[in-house]
């Protein structure tokens, strides 16, 4: 068994630190999505008034297992423990996923559990395995938990529609597919794009359409290649500036051979470089095309600033809901 400590606590860590007793679940929470917020809703019904706490893992066990072709994230690990934090978490655990903690059976990752915290209450999701070779399931730790004496419970599965469960896998389909108002369905928010503003090759700025170049983790779901309507917010400061982005390779203008992805933010002009922002995906516009030459590409751009205003407009008092 692991007997290094091999974890961070985020939140409200004096509450693991102390051994206060604790309500917890586990998994992956890849997007925090409906489903993962109903698992925590639910919790919080049989937490006894205990803090809600998420035990998950770094790197992604699917990532781990399969370092040469990773699944792509939903989320980095800062911004799924914020989501995580403001759905009315209390405290996020990120334990380290090694090869010596991947070994451990089923039965080691109980007493693991039952050693390192103070478990009241366990909430399980309808697919949640654990242990070397996934052995564990909601039935060997309910054997284990009663002996420990946790209230432990299992959720069945969320459905948004009647019978489509809300999976982080699906949330990733559904990007794929550029289905940005049926991915904020999935959410409960718009899906965002963080990273850092980069200096880019400024033929925007020569167009006059100034864009802010994006640089993504590349960890991160890349949405389908086009042009979206967005929201443009820096540094995290809840203000939210409207943009049309382009995601794809420029085939008319970078001979197709780099993924790019830039926001022209309307009616801004800024300095923003080296600032963090995030890149909220409002409405899918068109998918990419390539243009004749360089006056047919700047007339589609006008057109889609112009119908991203007009969405803007019509939803002007749309808030970005981020719980």
């Amino acid at each position: 068994m692991t007997s290094v400590k091999s974890y961070q606590t985020y939140g409200n860590v004096k509450v693991i630190e102390q051994k206060n007793a604790i309500a917890l679940t586990i998994g992956n929470f890849d997007g925090v999505h409906l489903g993962h917020c109903y698992l925590i809703n639910e919790l919080k019904k049989i937490s006894n008034h205990n803090p809600i706490v998420v035990l998950t893992f770094d790197p992604h066990p699917v990532a781990y297992f399969s370092a040469d072709n990773p699944k792509p994230l939903l989320n980095t690990l800062s911004d799924k423990i914020e989501l995580l934090r403001k759905s009315g978490v209390d405290a996020v655990i990120v334990q380290k996923f090694t090869k010596e903690f991947s070994l451990l059976s089923a039965d080691e990752f109980c007493n693991w559990l039952k050693q390192n915290f103070n478990i009241s209450a366990v909430m399980l999701g309808h697919d949640f395995c654990y242990g070397k070779q996934r052995k564990g399931n909601f039935e060997h730790m309910k054997a284990f938990a009663e002996k420990e004496h946790w209230d432990i419970r299992q959720t069945p599965a969320f459905k948004l529609y009647e019978d489509q469960v809300v999976s982080s896998s699906f949330v990733r389909q559904v990007i794929a597919q550029g289905q940005a108002e049926e991915v904020e369905k999935l959410l409960s928010r718009p899906y965002f794009l963080p990273g850092v503003v980069v200096k880019g090759d400024q033929r925007g700025r020569l167009m006059g359409f100034p864009t802010a170049n994006l640089e993504l983790d590349d960890a991160l779901v890349i949405p389908k290649y086009g042009v979206y309507a967005c929201y443009v917010e820096i540094d995290s400061d809840g203000v939210l500036l409207p943009a049309v982005m382009n995601c794809g390779v420029r085939p008319t203008i970078a001979s197709g051979l780099k993924l790019q992805i830039e926001a022209h933010i309307l009616d801004f002009s800024d300095d923003i470089y080296s600032r963090k922002v995030k890149f909220h995906l409002k409405k899918f516009i068109r998918g990419e095309m390539k243009f004749t030459g360089i006056e047919q590409l700047k007339e589609q751009i006008a057109k889609d600033v112009q119908e991203a205003r007009s969405f803007f407009m019509d939803n002007r008092n749309d808030k970005v809901n981020q719980f």
